[in-house]
């Protein structure tokens, strides 16, 4: 429930309304922005107005079970600010805690009605089917993303035979190749070896003979002068360092001789080239490794087999499709008969309320039209038909009730969904109604005032007349307006302006029997 209001310079309007629990109505001259009022609460949700300024605020104060919320929305340096209980919040937040404690009729709520989804919602919702809409549209969503899957599947099988043929010849390609491990680091070290391997061989055959094998060797030298120092048997440290020099020498020449042998190989020069272009093709085709290659190697084998097994999943996501179409249905005619029952009761109750608002010769049908596939509303859509005129047949609303109707037929329609938790706004839903007719209204509109909040702007004193609380705004010098609280006498004599443009005896005496009437 709104208990307080604070508007400052939004669209001109400052002011400050401490509203009732019960019936709430706001009256203004045209051009005083009675809807702007309206609107400072959507404001306050987050809604975009091109009228504000760094003045600008709006605040409000709710109970909701017992607990008093407050909520804040202004504009500085150019941005909107959130608060909630005086913290800043993001406006989704704002949005979330607000948007279920307000109802707000607009022109375009009665445009909503107009259509045939919003119609099905209003349906479902006086049927009680959001559980079972709940659960189908998670079976719908199962069933569509398996009917996806099928597709798929399908479009494999159709391209099956020629990729298996270019998957196979990947394969047995890479295969037949039989990379191994270190394979072509191997292969490029032996195929410079063997490029240069007269080369070497010299090289060799030089060293030893230089170093180890000749008569005048640089081993047998270097024997030589350690036996002339060890004869001196003295200078132990250069004696020494020439054994250590001997020795290392003599260390080169075992690794000469190991490791400028001719390679141990049975591949030419010409097979080891022939070797290496394959894995160079390999590379260039599947991976630039050894394990990018096997990883390709491996996958490839995978999808093989798949598409070797696609008739048999494709068997068996049918016969699961199956299933889950048949659950899909189950749930959908559990929704269906539920909304027949409901369709029945829903023309009662309009109907009921039609009479009530002076629509006596109104009818009411719903219309039900079968879908040729399951859809997230269901198995069918509605369509509600109407006619005000009992000599004209029933057509869609859409294209048979008039301005009048329709706020009558949506004020049905929200009598009907009593929100005990919600504050209901009505903006100008009595628009180009007769006196009779708004009469009726103002009951309806004080009948559901008993059971939650009701805010309403009007132009019409048969409304303001049932009203617990009456707000006028007024239009000041500097052009601003004001908001103020009208009681006692001067809602007597605002009613009176209401009903004969003046203050007259008259008027005031018919003002007093209009009061009257709603106390008795």
């Amino acid at each position: 429930m709104l208990e307080e209001l604070r508007v400052n310079s939004f669209g001109g309007i400052s002011g400050e309304l401490f509203l009732s629990p019960n019936f709430n109505v706001i009256i203004g001259e045209t051009g005083t922005g009675k809807s702007l009022l309206v609107s400072s609460i959507k404001f306050l949700m987050g809604e975009k107005f091109p009228f504000v300024t760094e003045d600008t605020f709006v605040e409000a104060v709710l109970r909701v079970d017992g607990e008093e919320i407050f909520v804040r929305r202004d504009f500085k340096g150019g941005r909107s600010r959130y608060f909630l209980n005086g913290m800043r919040v993001p406006q989704r937040k704002i949005y979330e805690v607000l948007s279920p404690l307000f109802f707000i009729q607009s022109q375009r709520e009665g445009i909503n009605l107009l259509k045939p989804s919003y119609q099905l919602k209003i349906l479902d919702r006086f049927s009680k089917t959001e559980g079972l809409l709940e659960e189908f549209r998670g079976v719908l969503k199962k069933y569509s993303s398996k009917l996806s899957e099928l597709a798929e599947l399908k479009e494999q099988e159709r391209l099956r035979d020629r990729e298996i043929d270019i998957l196979k010849f990947q394969i047995n390609e890479i295969e037949e190749v039989n990379l191994q491990i270190g394979e072509e680091e191997e292969l490029l070290e032996l195929r410079e070896k063997l490029s240069k391997i007269e080369e070497i061989r010299k090289v060799r055959e030089t060293s030893l003979f230089l170093l180890y094998e000749g008569e005048v060797s640089v081993l047998s030298l270097l024997s030589d002068v350690i036996r002339e120092f060890d004869s001196l048997n003295m200078y132990g440290e250069i004696s020494e360092k020439l054994s250590s020099v001997y020795y290392e020498v003599e260390s080169i020449v075992s690794e000469i001789e190991r490791k400028m042998n001719p390679p141990e190989t049975e591949l030419s020069l010409e097979e080891i080239e022939e070797r290496l272009y394959k894995i160079e093709k390999l590379k260039k085709k599947y991976g630039s490794s050894y394990e990018e290659i096997y990883d390709f190697l491996n996958k490839s084998k995978e999808k093989l087999e798949r598409l070797e097994n696609v008739s048999y999943e494709i068997e068996n996501l049918e016969r699961e499709l199956e299933e889950i179409k048949e659950k899909l249905y189950q749930i959908g005619k559990k929704i269906s008969i539920k909304r027949k029952e409901g369709s029945s009761l829903l023309k009662k109750y309009l109907e009921r309320e039609f009479s009530e608002l002076g629509l006596n010769s109104a009818r009411f049908e719903i219309e039900f039209q079968d879908l040729k596939e399951p859809s997230p509303v269901g198995l069918e859509t509605v369509r509600f038909l109407f006619s005000g005129n009992p000599i004209l047949p029933l057509s869609p609303i859409s294209e048979s009730i008039s301005g009048g109707e329709l706020s009558r037929f949506l004020l049905s329609i929200l009598s009907i969904f009593s929100l005990p938790s919600a504050t209901m706004v009505f903006d100008e839903i009595d628009s180009g109604m007769s006196g009779k007719i708004l009469k009726k209204v103002a009951r309806k509109l004080k009948l559901i005032s008993r059971n939650q909040q009701v805010i309403a702007v009007t132009h019409s004193p048969q409304v303001v007349a049932p009203a617990d609380r009456v707000f006028k705004l007024e239009r000041t010098g500097n052009g601003k307006v004001e908001v103020n609280v009208l009681e006692n006498s001067s809602l007597v004599e605002e009613i009176s302006k209401m009903i004969s443009g003046d203050v007259t005896q008259g008027s005031i005496r018919a003002v007093k029997d209009l009061l009257n009437s709603w106390e008795e």
